[in-house]
């Protein structure tokens, strides 16, 4: 039963797992909260339902739909939809197409009836993500229908379109109102009305059978779409002697189930409309003709031959089936197959199969085998075909402009010229909003600048297109074909063209990097048809390696062969936990595998990266060191929680780099940039897998840098690991970027159920309490490995990774446990201490110069003395110390101020730097590193050596 108050009301639908939310009580139907955006991905409270529903507030209660409610989407069918049959029509074609049980459990699962008399379903949507709100049918409204702002729009652009919609839904990021809301919560005061179920009740549906009711829904649109020449031709002129032409005697004869056989099969016929599905009877209805008095055939599948939502004629189906689309072709066969008279063909007249042989077939004139094809090129002729630019074949040119091959033109004030707007073909082909509601629009234009033409596309925000000037300034040096002297005719033509074709141009989200977005959702790839557009150049190359190639199991069977080698698994676990980053309120860290081998640091790399991305050398998505901190600062900030891999410390240029690079990046954000510049503190949110001969810890300076990264210099795979390392890298280059965006449904899906945030911050917790230990060090690191842990628990868990989690003893062994390359400065110093040893003759003494040494061939190390009280003290040349230490792995530059603080230097004041104390020997005066006793001791049997 419906619950009386609305504070139930919120109790039930909050306990059946749905995301509650307020409207206004003023027909608006606006949220009456501040924002509530956070409600996307966020369940409310029932604390705040408490606050919201309090006895005497006047509120409606909705649903907030899409994954935070657990996957559940609303189909709407208007109170228009109801009254002109529409919903039983939809019934009717459910049942004829194997899917009546199924609309019978969404029909009695849970229902409302609306204010205006529509009704409202709900089904809960497994294995794929809910989509946006997207409107299924339409019709045109009557001209009785039109209200005062429409009429008036219509006066000032005689050629808009009034639309009515009939079915709609609500799904990710949108929300409806519900039951028992009522009284001035709908603009007619009437409430909403439960008719059947409820909330307990709603049916859950895989995703490919909910697609297959959303496409029936899609086949009660009737808003009139165009027809183009290359799928309807249009008839050409009757001859004059009234015989008939192939083409239109096959359209005259020819019947859809014979054209459509081996593809589609009738299910079900309603007045003239027949409905179509698959030939296998697999997947409900599929295509319809009969809808209007030309008889086309309308597709409403991507899967087969025929273009979605495109308006074909008998013709243009059967040389799309036959020969590739060749109307001329098409006509030349059919005449053969005796198509086409030197009379009218009479009714009732049998008519051969398309495709058979017909021997003796009459010979037609190639000018009459082609006539229908050069009517259709004729008709192409008339207005500009913007199918070469992927629009749908719908989009028309606005009234006195015109589109060729030589650009845009508008008819002067006169009417008796066209003026030149661009010089050549510039139009809108998508229209994008952004998480954070900005909004943008992508140009294409036709470019010949090479010597023949070629599309180029670029995206820019609405406001840049609005200006002319500042559009023309932007996208100059991309080729757009216009001047700045014809800058505002340009603006007003894209105006103009937009305005004509509402509805039309494609309208997508927009993402300006991948990872997580501002709304909650997350953009593993290009490929998850979402358009990503980087704001740097640099960056386009590696988010279009972020794509999906092979399969998910050929990637799992490649990984599953990882189990004995720890490290790799550990780079694929770093590849798991960057999406992490962000619920668990973690920054980002560096994760660097460092060993003097060739063993595998490469491919572990490579294992990685296959998670998200394409590893292979000739794709963008794996960098490398040798570059700029600006460079490396905009690929950081293509992700917001996606790894980012950068391999061969030793490749650097500059050793500050990574130094730097160490230090920026816990920080989320790069570097501040004077004036504010564009590119000034660009974010990210990444796990920073690194690899190199050296450890990324010796390149820094920096203290606390060993608390922000988990280095490991075990081989990857080993002494004998090659064979594994080989078949790993040939399997990851074959089978990439599944990985990544399956963990990140499985993430999604536990964020979205009740406190599903807390649950995961509590695993993490248990396991950094888990990998904590007596030091301030491994305590410090301890959240990083944990994170790692979890992501690698998580994905074996759900069978992502088919091996059994490494131990927490592992774990501690690898990271927590104390590590030789915290105590850098100590054992770059262990190395000194045993080159000066071994390399003694090349001190310089006094009791060298008594007698007579020359110096070593490679010149002097340093040179001993003696202080008043007998301790010999070494002071060493900086340039040879710091060759010493490069040949060994370490940075000069990263201990010295260890040693420094550590006491192992003499330091004097006066000098800049202060460790730099000047010494004379043979002669020379030269600022030296003077160790004292502590640092390097030097006894008098050493002297004597």
């Amino acid at each position: 039963m419906t619950s009386t108050t609305l504070r139930d009301a919120a109790r039930d639908l909050h306990n059946a797992g749905l995301c509650v939310l307020p409207v206004k009580a003023d027909g608006s139907k606006a949220a009456a909260v501040s924002s509530w955006t956070p409600y996307k991905t966020h369940r409310s409270t029932p604390e705040e339902h408490d606050r919201w529903f309090a006895p005497g507030r006047t509120v409606g209660i909705a649903v907030v739909y899409g994954g935070v409610s657990g996957g559940v989407e609303m189909i709407e069918f208007e109170g228009l939809a109801v009254r002109e049959g529409v919903l039983d029509e939809v019934t009717e074609v459910m049942e004829a197409s194997g899917l009546g049980d199924i609309w019978a459990a969404i029909r009695t699962g849970w229902a409302t009836e609306s204010p205006s008399g529509g009704v409202h379903y709900r089904v809960r949507v497994e294995g794929a993500p809910v989509p946006p709100n997207t409107k299924l049918a339409q019709r045109p409204a009557r001209e009785d229908e039109y209200t005062p702002e429409e009429r008036q729009r219509l006066a000032e652009r005689p050629n808009s379109r009034i639309l009515r919609v009939l079915i709609e839904t609500r799904g990710e990021g949108g929300y409806g109102l519900t039951e028992p809301s009522g009284g001035t919560v709908h603009a007619t005061g009437r409430p909403y009305v439960r008719i059947a179920g409820g909330p307990s009740t709603i049916p859950v549906l895989d995703a490919d059978t909910m697609g297959a009711v959303r496409e029936v829904c899609r086949m009660m649109d009737r808003v009139p779409r165009p027809e183009a020449p290359r799928t309807a031709p249009r008839p050409a002129p009757p001859r004059s002697d009234g015989t008939m032409r192939p083409g239109d005697d096959f359209e005259a004869r020819a019947d859809w189930t014979d054209i459509l056989r081996g593809i589609f099969r009738p299910l079900h016929t309603r007045g003239s409309e027949t409905y179509w599905g698959w030939d296998d009877g697999v997947g409900g209805v599929k295509a319809t003709t009969g809808r209007d008095e030309q008889d086309r055939l309308f597709v409403f599948t991507t899967g087969s031959e025929f273009l979605a939502e495109v308006p074909y004629s008998k013709f243009g189906a059967y040389a799309l089936l036959h020969h590739g689309g060749d109307h001329k072709a098409a006509a030349k066969e059919l005449a053969r197959q005796n198509y086409g008279s030197r009379r009218p063909v009479a009714a009732g007249v049998p008519r051969p199969t398309p495709g058979a042989e017909q021997p003796g077939a009459a010979e037609t004139p190639a000018a009459e085998q082609g006539g229908q094809a050069a009517a259709a090129e004729a008709s192409g002729r008339e207005g500009f075909d913007y199918s070469s630019f992927d629009l749908p074949a719908s989009v028309r040119t606005p009234f006195d402009y015109r589109v060729t091959d030589r650009g845009v033109e508008v008819l002067s004030t006169s009417g008796e010229n066209w003026l030149r707007v661009t010089f050549a073909p510039l139009v809108i082909t998508a229209t994008f909003e952004d998480p954070e509601g900005d909004q943008y629009v992508e140009l294409s234009w036709i470019d010949r600048s090479l010597g023949r033409p070629r599309h180029i596309s670029r995206i820019v925000s609405r406001e840049t297109a609005k200006r002319g000037r500042k559009l023309i300034e932007t996208l100059g040096s991309a080729g757009l074909p216009a001047v700045e002297g014809d800058a505002r005719a340009v603006e007003k033509w894209l105006a103009e063209f937009e305005s004509a074709n509402v509805g039309r141009i494609p309208s997508e989200q927009l993402a300006r990097w991948l990872g997580w977005q501002d709304d909650g959702t997350f953009v593993s790839s290009p490929q998850d048809g979402i358009k990503v557009d980087t704001p740097f150049e640099e960056q386009r190359g590696p988010a279009r390696a972020h794509a999906r190639k092979g399969k998910l199991d050929g990637w799992r069977d490649t990984i599953g062969q990882l189990a004995p080698f720890p490290v790799p698994r550990v780079a694929v676990a770093a590849a798991l936990a960057a999406p992490l980053l962000k619920p668990l309120g973690l920054n980002s860290f560096t994760l660097d595998i460092s060993s003097r081998s060739t063993k595998g640091k490469t491919t572990a790399l490579q294992c990685a990266l296959s998670v998200w991305a394409d590893p292979s050398e000739h794709a963008s998505a794996m960098s490398n060191w040798r570059t700029t901190l600006y460079a490396i600062e905009k690929r950081l900030n293509l992700v917001r929680g996606i790894l980012t891999v950068f391999d061969e410390t030793m490749a650097v240029t500059d050793d500050s780099l990574i130094d730097e690079v160490l230090y920026q990046l816990p920080m989320n954000h790069g570097k501040a940039r004077s004036g504010g510049a564009f590119g000034n503190m660009l974010p990210w949110e990444t796990i920073l897998l690194s690899s190199g001969e050296r450890p990324a810890l010796s390149f820094t300076t920096s203290q606390g840098a060993a608390a922000r990264i988990l280095g490991t210099t075990v081989a990857p795979f080993g002494d004998d690991g090659g064979a594994a390392a080989a078949a790993a890298r040939e399997g990851v280059l074959a089978n990439h970027g599944h990985a990544g965006p399956e963990f990140i449904q499985y993430i999604l899906s536990g964020l979205a159920q009740p406190n599903g945030q807390d649950k995961l911050k509590e695993h993490h917790r248990r396991l950094v309490d888990e990998f904590r230990g007596g030091g301030d060090m491994t305590n410090r690191r301890a959240p990083m490995v944990a994170v790692l842990a979890l992501a690698e628990t998580l994905a074996c868990g759900i069978g992502l990774l088919p091996y059994e989690p490494l131990t927490h003893d592992l774990w501690r062994g690898l990271f927590t446990a104390h590590n030789p390359t915290d105590n850098r400065p100590e054992m770059a110093l262990d190395v000194l201490r045993e080159y000066v040893a071994g390399h003694s003759h090349e001190l310089y003494s006094a009791s060298r110069a008594a007698m007579g040494d020359r110096p070593p061939y490679t010149g002097w190390l340093g040179a001993l003395s003696v202080d008043k009280a007998g301790v010999t003290e070494v002071a060493l040349l900086p340039e040879r110390v710091r060759r010493v230490l490069a040949e060994a792995g370490y940075s000069l530059d990263a201990v010295v101020g260890s040693w420094v603080d550590a006491q192992y230097l003499k330091t004097l004041k006066s000098q800049r730097p202060a460790h730099l104390v000047p010494r004379r020997f043979d002669g020379a005066r030269a600022k030296c590193l003077a160790f004292t006793p502590e640092g390097i001791a030097f006894g008098d049997q050493a002297e004597e050596q």
